[in-house]
C-alpha cells in the first residue's frame, strides 16, 4: 500500500513538474504577449476559463450516473478528476487516465468502471467539441471549415459512437482486447446526455474566455466571435488527436493560428494562442492545488 502511495505521488509529481517546465520554456513569449493584454481581460479571460474546467469535471462526474457505484460527490469528483488532468502534460493522452483509475480506487471505484468513465468523457468532448466547432467556423468563415472539413464528417461518426448501444459494445470490446475479465460497465443514454450537456457549456465557456481575448486583439462582431469559438474548439481537437504532445502543446496553437486568419493576423493570432496556452496551464494548476489541498482535509472514507 505505502508502496503504490509513493508510486502514485511521484507520478503526480513528475506530472506536476512538467506543467512547470512548460511554463518556464514559455515565459518569454508569454511576456510579450501579456503586454498587449490588460489585467482586466485577462482575469475575466481566466475566469472563464476556470468555469469551462468546472464543466469539464462536470460532464466527466456524469457518465457515472446509472453505474454500479453511486456518482462521486463533487468535492471527490474534483480530487479525482483535477489531480488526474495533470497526467495530460505527460506525452501520451494515457496518463490522465492511468491517474484517476489510480486516484478513483481510494472511493471504491474499480479500475475499470474508472477507464469507462474518462474514455467515454474523452469521447464526448471531441464529438461535442468537433460539432461545436465546425458550427461555428461554418457561421463565421467557411475558409476555415474547408481545412477543417473532417470535422463535418467527426459529427454524425460521433453521434452513431455515442448511442448507447453501440458505445457499451466498444467498450467490451476494448475490454476483452486489455483482456480484463468481468462484465463490461455500461453507460446509460441519460448519462451520455448529460455529459453532452456540460460538455457543450465547457466549450462554449472555452469559446468565450479565447474571445475576450481576440476582442482585444482587433477581431470584432457576432461573425468573428463566431469562428473564433469554433477554431478553439478544432484546435482543441487537433491537439488532443496529436497524442506525443503532452496536453496538445504545439500542434494546438498551430491550429489555432491557421483556423483564426480570416480574423486576425498571424502575429495576433499567436499573442492569443500563447496567452490562452499559459491561462489554461494556470487554470490547471489552480484546480489540481485547490483540489489536492482538500485532499488531506476530507480523506476518503
Amino acid at each position: 500500500m505505502h508502496r503504490k502511495s509513493a508510486v502514485r505521488a511521484a507520478f503526480l509529481l513528475v506530472a506536476a513538474a512538467l506543467l512547470v517546465v512548460t511554463l518556464v520554456h514559455e515565459r518569454e513569449s508569454a511576456a510579450a504577449a501579456l503586454s498587449r493584454l490588460s489585467l482586466p481581460a485577462i482575469a475575466l479571460s481566466g475566469a472563464l476559463l476556470l468555469v469551462g474546467l468546472m464543466a469539464q469535471m462536470l460532464s466527466w462526474r456524469s457518465m457515472f450516473d446509472g453505474s454500479e457505484v453511486d456518482v462521486p460527490p463533487i468535492r471527490t469528483a474534483a480530487r479525482i478528476y483535477f489531480l488526474g488532468q495533470l497526467g495530460k502534460y505527460v506525452p501520451g493522452s494515457v496518463w490522465a487516465v492511468v491517474a484517476q483509475a489510480e486516484l478513483g480506487k481510494d472511493h471504491l471505484i474499480s479500475r475499470a468502471r474508472s477507464a469507462v468513465v474518462a474514455l467515454g468523457a474523452l469521447v464526448v468532448l471531441v464529438v461535442i467539441g468537433a460539432t461545436v466547432g465546425a458550427a461555428g467556423l461554418a457561421a463565421g468563415s467557411t475558409g476555415s471549415l474547408r481545412t477543417y472539413w473532417w470535422a463535418l464528417a467527426a459529427v454524425p461518426i460521433g453521434i452513431v459512437v455515442l448511442s448507447p448501444p453501440v458505445f457499451n459494445r466498444l467498450v467490451a470490446l476494448a475490454l476483452r482486447l486489455a483482456r480484463r475479465t468481468g462484465p463490461a460497465p455500461a453507460i446509460t443514454g441519460a448519462a451520455l446526455l448529460r455529459s453532452s450537456g456540460w460538455a457543450l457549456v465547457m466549450w462554449l465557456a472555452f469559446g468565450a474566455h479565447a474571445w475576450v481575448l481576440a476582442s482585444r486583439l482587433g477581431a470584432s462582431g457576432l461573425r468573428d466571435a463566431t469562428t473564433v469559438v469554433g477554431a478553439f474548439a478544432l484546435a482543441w481537437v487537433v491537439g488532443f488527436l496529436v497524442v506525443i504532445a503532452p496536453a496538445g502543446a504545439g500542434p494546438r496553437e498551430a491550429a489555432l493560428v491557421l483556423a483564426l486568419a480570416p480574423v486576425m493576423d498571424a502575429p495576433d493570432a499567436l499573442v492569443l494562442a500563447l496567452v490562452s496556452r499559459v491561462l489554461m496551464m494556470a487554470g490547471d494548476g489552480l484546480v489540481a492545488a485547490v483540489s489536492a489541498s482538500r485532499w488531506r482535509a476530507a480523506p476518503p472514507p
